[in-house]
Protein backbone atom coordinates (compact mmCIF):
# COMPACT_ATOMS: atom_id res chain seq x y z
CA UNK A 1 0.00 0.00 0.00
CA UNK A 2 1.34 3.47 -0.81
CA UNK A 3 -0.76 5.85 1.39
CA UNK A 4 1.25 8.31 2.98
CA UNK A 5 -0.03 10.78 6.46
CA UNK A 6 1.33 12.68 8.39
CA UNK A 7 -1.25 13.04 11.43
CA UNK A 8 -3.29 10.28 13.10
CA UNK A 9 -6.51 12.19 12.38
CA UNK A 10 -8.70 9.67 9.91
CA UNK A 11 -8.88 11.80 6.95
CA UNK A 12 -6.69 12.17 4.01
CA UNK A 13 -4.04 14.56 2.74
CA UNK A 14 -4.09 14.76 -0.68
CA UNK A 15 -2.20 18.38 -1.51
CA UNK A 16 -5.31 19.98 -3.62
CA UNK A 17 -3.43 22.96 -3.36
CA UNK A 18 -1.65 22.36 -6.29
CA UNK A 19 -2.99 21.40 -9.59
CA UNK A 20 -0.78 20.38 -12.37
CA UNK A 21 -1.55 22.55 -15.47
CA UNK A 22 -2.64 20.24 -18.30
CA UNK A 23 -1.67 21.66 -21.53
CA UNK A 24 -0.29 20.77 -25.01
CA UNK A 25 2.70 19.25 -23.80
CA UNK A 26 0.72 16.24 -21.97
CA UNK A 27 0.53 13.70 -21.41
CA UNK A 28 4.16 13.35 -21.34
CA UNK A 29 6.68 10.67 -21.93
CA UNK A 30 9.34 9.43 -19.24
CA UNK A 31 9.93 5.55 -20.93
CA UNK A 32 9.38 3.68 -23.88
CA UNK A 33 10.56 0.60 -25.33
CA UNK A 34 9.82 -2.19 -27.40
CA UNK A 35 10.38 -6.16 -26.02
CA UNK A 36 8.88 -9.17 -28.18
CA UNK A 37 6.66 -7.47 -30.65
CA UNK A 38 5.10 -5.30 -28.08
CA UNK A 39 5.39 -1.42 -27.71
CA UNK A 40 5.17 -0.05 -24.27
CA UNK A 41 5.14 3.17 -22.81
CA UNK A 42 5.07 5.34 -19.70
CA UNK A 43 3.63 8.35 -19.47
CA UNK A 44 1.02 11.02 -17.95
CA UNK A 45 -1.54 9.32 -17.32
CA UNK A 46 -4.43 10.73 -19.37
CA UNK A 47 -7.86 12.49 -17.73
CA UNK A 48 -9.43 10.01 -20.52
CA UNK A 49 -8.12 7.01 -18.91
CA UNK A 50 -9.07 7.76 -15.19
CA UNK A 51 -12.17 5.32 -15.18
CA UNK A 52 -9.89 2.61 -16.45
CA UNK A 53 -7.67 3.36 -13.84
CA UNK A 54 -9.86 3.21 -11.00
CA UNK A 55 -11.06 0.04 -12.40
CA UNK A 56 -7.19 -1.72 -12.20
CA UNK A 57 -6.89 0.21 -8.84
CA UNK A 58 -10.47 -1.33 -7.19
CA UNK A 59 -10.49 -4.60 -8.97
CA UNK A 60 -6.24 -5.70 -9.09
CA UNK A 61 -4.68 -3.58 -6.63
CA UNK A 62 -7.63 -4.27 -3.57
CA UNK A 63 -7.42 -7.65 -3.64
CA UNK A 64 -3.99 -8.15 -3.47
CA UNK A 65 -2.50 -5.53 -1.33
CA UNK A 66 -1.47 -6.79 1.86
CA UNK A 67 -3.14 -4.58 4.43
CA UNK A 68 -6.29 -4.36 2.24
CA UNK A 69 -6.36 -7.83 1.93
CA UNK A 70 -5.92 -8.87 5.49
CA UNK A 71 -8.64 -5.93 6.69
CA UNK A 72 -10.72 -7.40 4.24
CA UNK A 73 -11.16 -4.09 2.47
CA UNK A 74 -13.14 -5.18 -0.73
CA UNK A 75 -16.11 -6.40 1.68
CA UNK A 76 -16.87 -3.40 3.07
CA UNK A 77 -18.37 -1.11 0.41
CA UNK A 78 -18.19 1.89 2.88
CA UNK A 79 -14.39 1.57 2.81
CA UNK A 80 -14.15 0.97 -0.97
CA UNK A 81 -16.31 4.08 -2.18
CA UNK A 82 -14.34 5.83 0.58
CA UNK A 83 -10.73 4.32 -1.18
CA UNK A 84 -12.05 4.69 -4.66
CA UNK A 85 -13.01 9.02 -3.96
CA UNK A 86 -9.67 9.12 -2.30
CA UNK A 87 -7.77 8.19 -5.35
CA UNK A 88 -10.00 10.19 -7.43
CA UNK A 89 -8.67 13.10 -5.55
CA UNK A 90 -5.73 12.45 -5.97
CA UNK A 91 -5.39 12.09 -10.12
CA UNK A 92 -7.09 14.93 -10.17
CA UNK A 93 -3.72 16.85 -8.85
CA UNK A 94 -2.61 15.39 -12.51
CA UNK A 95 1.30 14.05 -11.46
CA UNK A 96 -0.29 9.75 -11.81
CA UNK A 97 1.92 7.81 -14.21
CA UNK A 98 0.16 5.64 -16.92
CA UNK A 99 1.85 2.06 -18.36
CA UNK A 100 0.26 1.24 -21.96
CA UNK A 101 1.21 -1.10 -24.76
CA UNK A 102 1.13 0.39 -27.66
CA UNK A 103 -0.43 -1.55 -30.90
CA UNK A 104 -1.44 0.24 -34.22
CA UNK A 105 -1.07 3.83 -32.54
CA UNK A 106 -3.57 2.71 -30.01
CA UNK A 107 -2.63 2.74 -26.68
CA UNK A 108 -3.99 0.67 -23.91
CA UNK A 109 -3.63 1.05 -20.10
CA UNK A 110 -1.91 -1.88 -18.46
CA UNK A 111 -0.69 -0.02 -15.04
CA UNK A 112 -0.34 3.10 -12.99
CA UNK A 113 1.54 4.29 -10.23
CA UNK A 114 -1.11 7.36 -8.30
CA UNK A 115 1.29 10.08 -7.41
CA UNK A 116 0.98 13.24 -5.41
CA UNK A 117 3.08 16.02 -5.21
CA UNK A 118 3.17 17.30 -1.58
CA UNK A 119 4.69 20.05 0.21
CA UNK A 120 5.54 21.21 3.87
CA UNK A 121 2.95 24.30 3.48
CA UNK A 122 0.30 22.71 1.98
CA UNK A 123 -1.33 19.52 3.45
CA UNK A 124 -4.97 20.25 2.98
CA UNK A 125 -7.00 17.26 4.54
CA UNK A 126 -9.93 17.01 2.03
CA UNK A 127 -11.34 13.36 1.44
CA UNK A 128 -12.77 12.10 4.33
CA UNK A 129 -11.74 8.27 5.22
CA UNK A 130 -14.60 6.47 5.82
CA UNK A 131 -15.50 2.46 6.59
CA UNK A 132 -13.91 0.41 9.11
CA UNK A 133 -11.36 -1.44 6.68
CA UNK A 134 -10.02 1.91 4.74
CA UNK A 135 -9.49 3.05 8.48
CA UNK A 136 -7.08 0.20 9.46
CA UNK A 137 -5.57 0.65 6.34
CA UNK A 138 -4.67 4.18 7.01
CA UNK A 139 -4.23 3.55 10.49
CA UNK A 140 -1.28 1.67 9.56
CA UNK A 141 0.26 4.49 7.48
CA UNK A 142 -0.64 6.81 10.49
CA UNK A 143 1.61 4.87 12.92
CA UNK A 144 4.31 4.25 10.31
CA UNK A 145 4.52 8.31 9.42
CA UNK A 146 4.68 8.89 13.84
CA UNK A 147 7.63 7.37 13.58
CA UNK A 148 9.36 9.08 10.72
CA UNK A 149 8.20 12.16 9.01
CA UNK A 150 9.77 12.44 5.22
CA UNK A 151 10.19 15.73 5.06
CA UNK A 152 12.13 15.80 7.87
CA UNK A 153 13.97 12.25 7.29
CA UNK A 154 14.63 14.06 3.84
CA UNK A 155 14.80 17.55 4.66
CA UNK A 156 12.82 18.76 1.86
CA UNK A 157 9.57 20.87 1.75
CA UNK A 158 8.80 19.33 -1.57
CA UNK A 159 8.20 15.39 -1.78
CA UNK A 160 6.60 13.13 -4.53
CA UNK A 161 4.36 10.86 -2.57
CA UNK A 162 2.80 7.53 -4.15
CA UNK A 163 0.03 6.25 -3.37
CA UNK A 164 -1.05 2.63 -5.40
CA UNK A 165 0.86 1.02 -8.02
CA UNK A 166 -0.69 -1.93 -9.30
CA UNK A 167 -0.05 -3.74 -13.06
CA UNK A 168 -2.78 -5.98 -14.82
CA UNK A 169 -2.79 -9.43 -13.59
CA UNK A 170 -2.18 -10.79 -17.40
CA UNK A 171 0.55 -7.94 -17.34
CA UNK A 172 2.56 -9.19 -15.02
CA UNK A 173 5.97 -11.06 -14.52
CA UNK A 174 7.34 -8.25 -16.97
CA UNK A 175 9.49 -5.94 -14.51
CA UNK A 176 6.59 -2.85 -15.25
CA UNK A 177 6.29 -2.50 -11.73
CA UNK A 178 10.02 -1.18 -11.78
CA UNK A 179 10.06 0.60 -14.83
CA UNK A 180 7.15 2.67 -13.62
CA UNK A 181 9.43 3.21 -10.30
CA UNK A 182 12.11 4.25 -12.13
CA UNK A 183 9.86 6.68 -14.42
CA UNK A 184 9.36 8.85 -11.06
CA UNK A 185 13.01 10.54 -11.84
CA UNK A 186 11.76 12.44 -14.73
CA UNK A 187 8.59 12.93 -13.69
CA UNK A 188 10.09 14.60 -10.30
CA UNK A 189 12.81 16.22 -11.76
CA UNK A 190 10.39 17.60 -14.59
CA UNK A 191 8.58 19.56 -11.26
CA UNK A 192 11.68 20.30 -9.45
CA UNK A 193 10.81 17.53 -7.09
CA UNK A 194 13.97 16.32 -5.30
CA UNK A 195 12.96 13.18 -4.04
CA UNK A 196 9.85 10.22 -3.15
CA UNK A 197 8.80 8.78 -0.99
CA UNK A 198 6.07 5.49 -0.48
CA UNK A 199 4.93 2.91 1.90
CA UNK A 200 5.69 -0.51 0.31
CA UNK A 201 3.46 -3.17 2.42
CA UNK A 202 4.91 -6.44 0.64
CA UNK A 203 8.05 -8.30 0.08
CA UNK A 204 8.09 -8.49 -3.54
CA UNK A 205 7.62 -4.81 -3.76
CA UNK A 206 10.16 -3.49 -1.04
CA UNK A 207 12.61 -5.79 -2.71
CA UNK A 208 12.05 -3.96 -5.60
CA UNK A 209 12.33 -0.71 -4.49
CA UNK A 210 15.09 -1.70 -2.90
CA UNK A 211 16.86 -2.47 -6.41
CA UNK A 212 15.81 0.63 -7.41
CA UNK A 213 17.40 2.74 -5.38
CA UNK A 214 14.85 2.94 -2.22
CA UNK A 215 16.20 3.19 0.91
CA UNK A 216 13.82 2.68 3.82
CA UNK A 217 13.17 5.40 6.23
CA UNK A 218 11.07 3.36 8.80
CA UNK A 219 9.46 0.48 8.73
CA UNK A 220 6.37 -1.53 11.65
CA UNK A 221 5.30 -4.75 11.47
CA UNK A 222 2.05 -6.25 12.32
CA UNK A 223 2.92 -6.77 16.15
CA UNK A 224 3.51 -2.99 16.52
CA UNK A 225 0.76 -2.08 14.91
CA UNK A 226 -1.54 -4.10 16.80
CA UNK A 227 -0.05 -3.15 20.30
CA UNK A 228 -1.17 0.75 18.86
CA UNK A 229 -4.57 -0.73 18.69
CA UNK A 230 -4.74 -1.45 14.77
CA UNK A 231 -6.71 -4.74 13.56
CA UNK A 232 -3.70 -6.51 12.72
CA UNK A 233 -2.08 -10.00 13.52
CA UNK A 234 0.01 -9.91 17.16
CA UNK A 235 2.82 -11.28 14.85
CA UNK A 236 5.35 -11.19 12.30
CA UNK A 237 3.46 -11.69 9.32
CA UNK A 238 3.10 -8.03 8.39
CA UNK A 239 5.98 -5.55 7.57
CA UNK A 240 5.43 -2.48 6.18
CA UNK A 241 8.66 0.03 5.19
CA UNK A 242 8.47 4.01 4.04
CA UNK A 243 11.23 3.93 1.60
CA UNK A 244 12.72 7.35 -0.08
CA UNK A 245 14.81 7.62 -2.82
CA UNK A 246 16.81 10.89 -3.52
CA UNK A 247 17.10 12.56 -7.34
CA UNK A 248 19.77 15.10 -6.05
CA UNK A 249 22.62 13.08 -5.39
Amino acid sequence: MVVLLRRSSLRSRVTMGFTRKWDETCPRVYDSWEDDGVNWVIQDLAPEDDDIAMDILANEFLPDEPLCSYSKLTEDPESVRSMVQFWRDCLAQRMSLGCYTVVDGQKTLVGLNVCVLDTIEERVPSTPIEGAAWKNVYGAMAYLEEKCDPFKYLNLDTVLHALGLSVKRDYRGKHLGSRILAARKPLSLLHGIKATATVFTGPASQKSAAKAGFTTASAANSREMAAAGLNYPNDDSITIKLMVKRYDE
